[in-house]
């Protein structure tokens, strides 16, 4: 999905023993005509996908707006 710009992707991640969900979120931009991406990863555990796919994208929003200490694009 785009949001302002940036490319949020999840790369969720399913753990063996619990059946859990973890979650990996790709982030990319264009900048002066160059794509550039990060890789964040959310502590957590989620109990269905669909789940995971809706925090992922709000967890990558939140980078995106600034709002996650430590965690920056751009």
């Amino acid at each position: 999905m785009t949001y302002k710009g940036f490319t949020i992707q999840p790369a969720l991640r399913q753990l063996v023993d619990t059946g859990q969900w973890e979650l990996n979120v790709f982030i990319s931009w264009i900048n002066e005509d160059e794509e550039d991406s990060r890789h964040f990863v959310k502590t957590g555990r989620y109990a269905t996908e669909d789940e995971a796919t809706v925090q992922c994208i709000t967890y990558g929003q939140q980078i995106v707006d600034g709002k996650v200490p430590g965690s920056s694009v751009g």
